[in-house]
């Protein structure tokens, strides 16, 4: 049985129930691959294999016909924390012989909100109790006793300060947990050269034992016209256009493996 994972659409962190930081990420690249894989392994008459989906509640998802969808399962997530959660258990429990981790996972997490009048009393009565060091200042900012319940809704009347914390990296997880897979990474980058973009890619492999990684910049990200360079053993293998053709690349130049 050929296992393959795929991660798809953009993470969404809550801070108060109703309102959520996420990113960019529509997951449609990641059902491209899906489709690409489908018809890679149905054409060649291959039925040994199994796709394990990986999306967000707002990800790009199509309907699969009666055949295609014995072929794959959906695993549901939100936040940073549950794709943790599910890439884990995913790869202990499985042996993972290709993964797509094309998932937008978020770098940071809702920490707190604290009015910033309150906070700046907050950091003056320090000082006026003994003064205070940079240590005393981080601590506070870190845990701020004036910040908003977390089940609480945030009032929009006045001035804020957010904190945010780093959450936990899912991309070392996959070799972590299984280290002969085939990983393709993703590598998106704002206003950046293709030498800066190589370089990306090249410090992406050499963290994560990536196997292909798939580069872009994100004034160049639309369905037709999205472009980027697909990289293998630090060489350009396919300057892909379009969303399609970029998980046909993919998926060719990983399965072919």
């Amino acid at each position: 049985m050929i296992n393959i994972a795929i991660t798809a659409g953009g993470t969404s962190e809550n801070m108060d129930g109703v309102r959520k930081i996420t990113n960019i990420s529509t997951g449609q690249l990641g059902w491209h691959c899906l489709e690409a894989i489908l018809d890679y392994m149905l054409q060649s008459d291959t039925e040994d294999f199994h796709v394990h989906y990986l999306l967000t509640e707002t990800a790009a998802r199509k309907t699969l016909n009666e055949n295609q969808q014995k072929f794959v399962s959906f695993i549901e997530v939100t936040d940073a924390e549950s794709v943790f959660k599910a890439v884990d258990k995913l790869t202990k429990e499985t042996k993972i012989d290709f993964f797509i981790h094309s998932m937008a996972v978020s770098d940071f997490t809702f920490s707190y909100a604290a009015n910033i009048y309150r906070l700046a009393e907050e950091i003056e009565a320090l000082q006026c109790e003994r003064g205070f060091t940079n240590d005393d200042v981080r601590f506070l900012l870190e845990n701020p006793q004036t910040q908003h319940r977390k089940d609480e809704k945030i009032s929009s009347d006045n001035e804020l300060i957010i904190g945010l914390k780093p959450t936990k990296k899912v991309i070392p997880l996959i070799k972590q947990n299984n280290p002969a897979t085939f990983l393709v990474g993703f590598k998106l980058l704002r206003n950046a050269t293709e030498e800066k973009l190589m370089a990306a890619a090249e410090k992406l492999t050499a963290q994560n034992g990536c196997d292909m990684v798939f580069a872009n910049e994100v004034s160049l990200i639309g369905e037709k016209n999205h472009e980027g360079i697909l990289i293998k053993g630090n060489k350009i293998i396919d300057r892909p256009r379009g969303k399609k053709q970029i998980a046909k690349s993919i998926v060719n130049n990983m399965l072919s493996h």
